[in-house]
């Protein structure tokens, strides 16, 4: 299937990237005062672990976070709040964009940052469109005395809600249960059918002067608020009653028709997520599905549009999906991208677009003081290429055989796609005079469908493309070493501490085709071998035990794989999947999978397999 630009404006779309690009990108394409309802929960602890817990054959492993989610956390925390102010006010900016004229927004803190946020939050959408300041308990009473702190403990977060305008905006007020103490105090009457009743004054307040009807009521003559029409319906009813002779009537306002508490902002009845609920994933920053609930119940109706520009663990996204609203999420953490997918396809979502914001541009990027040049001159040497005087990015490789390599560093703060490589092979054919037979590409990341796109690129060019292409990955610690390596000169201890680890290897059965008759067949294929070349962990011990754990049994490590029965080359359909999931429902995948029945004759099956720390393989194979 394939997705046209206009089609997008319908579709729900989970966004892996930068959310300044994503939502610049989102205005571009027709979005503007098209959101109803935005809600962030912004990284707001200078001293965070963004490390991600990952559980392999029932031993718990800790997932680093990668080259570029350290950058950007780095860039975000390192001049303390200035910093930090400065990343989130053209944000929340392109977010006001967003919304629509009766849209609204929460904004979720604690108290790091949220006295600082509050005057920004006025400068942006306007004091006058403040609502409220909600309090969210999010733990039990507790001292932080034991860590020697002298101060009240801390267990709350805080929400700022405010709306795109003062006077028309969405609000479904929302109603809490009530009390057993209030109902033993106000509903104590209890009538023949076991119904908890109360009885309320039905007298008009202000008498004559309101306009209340004078008429007389069971022997009694008063005042009433409501018309004598009315008032015999009721007694018709059973709603009006007196206790005894000569009393004033009263109504019986039944306690199961009344919708409870209306809700305000102190928030104490929703508990944070221990660590044995269901619906926990293992994600850090994870919020109960029952806080978004309200939120989004309260400030949108359903077809509505709901955003959420740091989407963690998915919990906006799939709340909305339940309560039928349309939804954009985004995400710059890979784990956090398939643990939202996965929780919506576990869920049963409707269909959604998996995009991702390929070029990270920034106007300069800083790495321990170096320029961009010269940290890829750095990471050329550390691989034992030497650059190249007109090109910082590229490096040449000599090898025992005196057949030179040519390779290319990426750049920190944007994957690498398979577009850029295949262009970077076709100029490694012909550089230098005499070309190159090898290309080494040493990226901080790829793209998120890099793996299917380059197969594909390099298979549309296969007579004209004769360069080897080798694709590594430079791992997440060169970023400690880099801050020690002031210049090339300060390289030679470092050289022999960093490894450049391949991307990961997949291979895929021949398929097994079988006659069903009527000119169909089925066909079987399997995963036959999945390598993980390294991980991203940096404690040796659980690297140590996990290649234990995965030496019989690769499929511990695939997250998801999916498979498109008659691939055009083009766009991959997942037509059969198998997720292992999240949290406690977390299982290992098979590694067989069966079509249904297919028309007979020649066809491309693509596989596409992504591993539990994000990375993403692919292979093709072809049915005669």
């Amino acid at each position: 299937m394939t997705v046209s630009i206009l089609d997008k404006l319908k579709w729900n779309r989970l966004i892996w990237g930068d959310n300044l690009l994503a939502m610049q990108a989102l205005l571009a394409n027709g979005y503007a005062g098209k959101v109803d309802l935005i809600y962030i929960d912004p990284p707001f602890v200078s001293s965070a672990d963004y490390s991600i817990q990952v559980i392999i054959e029932g031993k718990q492993v800790e997932k680093e976070a990668s080259i570029i989610e350290r950058l950007a956390y780095t860039d975000t925390w390192e001049g303390g709040i200035d910093s930090y102010l400065d990343m989130i006010y053209p944000r929340l900016q392109l977010m006001k964009r967003l919304l629509n004229d009766n849209g609204s927004i929460y904004i979720h803190l604690d108290w790091h940052i949220s006295h600082y946020m509050k005057p920004i939050l006025d400068e942006v959408f306007g004091a006058d469109r403040f609502g409220n300041e909600i309090v969210w308990k999010r733990a039990n009473a507790h001292s932080d005395g034991k860590q020697g702190r002298k101060a009240y403990g801390n267990i709350s977060d805080t929400i700022f809600y405010y709306t795109k305008n003062p006077e028309n905006y969405t609000f479904n007020t929302q109603y809490t249960s009530y009390s057993q103490d209030y109902i033993d105090d106000f509903y104590k009457h209890i009538d023949e059918n076991g119904r908890r009743y109360q009885l309320t004054d039905i007298t008009g307040p202000g008498g004559a002067a309101k306009g209340n009807p004078y008429y007389e009521v069971m022997g009694v003559w008063r005042h009433w608020r409501y018309s004598q029409e009315k008032m015999n319906q009721l007694i018709d009813e059973g709603r009006i009653i007196q206790t005894k002779f000569g009393t004033v009537p009263r109504y019986k306002r039944y306690l199961d028709e009344m919708p409870g508490v209306p809700i305000q902002n102190i928030w104490d009845d929703i508990s944070a997520l221990s660590s044995q609920a269901k619906e926990r994933l293992g994600y850090p920053t994870q919020k109960p599905e029952t806080l978004l609930e309200r939120i989004i119940q309260t400030s949108s109706n359903e077809g509505d549009l709901v955003a959420d520009f740091y989407v963690g663990s998915g919990t906006t996204l799939a709340v909305a999906e339940r309560l039928n609203r349309r939804w954009i999420g985004c995400n710059l953490d890979k784990v956090g991208i398939q643990v939202s997918r996965n929780r919506l396809v576990n869920q049963d979502a409707k269909p959604f677009l998996l995009e991702n914001i390929g070029n990270y541009q920034r106007h300069m990027i800083y790495l321990s003081g170096s320029k961009i040049n010269e940290m890829q001159k750095i990471i050329l040497k550390l691989y034992g290429a030497e650059p190249k005087s007109d090109r910082p990015d590229l490096g040449i490789l000599t090898n025992d055989d005196n057949d030179p390599e040519l390779a290319y560093v990426g750049y920190p703060d944007r994957p690498i796609t398979a577009k850029k490589v295949i262009e970077l092979a076709q100029d490694a054919q012909v550089l230098d005079g005499t070309g190159y037979k090898t290309l080494v590409v040493l990226a901080w990341d790829y793209d998120y469908n890099f793996s299917t796109e380059l197969e594909s690129r390099k298979k549309a060019l296969s007579d004209r493309l004769k360069v080897e292409i080798k694709t590594l990955t430079i791992p997440p610690e060169i970023y400690n070493y880099l801050k020690k390596a002031k210049n090339e000169n300060e390289l030679d201890n470092l050289r022999d501490k960093i490894v450049f680890h391949e991307k990961p290897y997949l291979r895929v059965s021949k398929p097994e085709v079988r006659d069903a008759g009527n000119g169909n067949v089925t066909i079987s294929i399997s995963i036959d071998r999945y390598v993980l070349m390294d991980f991203p962990i940096s404690d040796d011990k659980q690297k140590a035990e996990l290649r234990k754990a995965i030496k019989d049994n690769f499929a511990a490590l695939i997250d998801y794989w999916a498979i498109d029965w008659d691939y055009d080359g083009k766009t991959f359909r997942s037509m059969w999947q198998a997720i292992r999931g999240n949290g406690k429902q977390t299982k290992t995948v098979i590694t067989k999978a069966e079509s249904l029945e297919l028309p007979a004759g020649k066809r491309t099956i693509a596989v596409r397999l992504v591993d539990v720390f994000g990375n993403d393989a692919s292979a093709t194979v072809e049915v005669k």
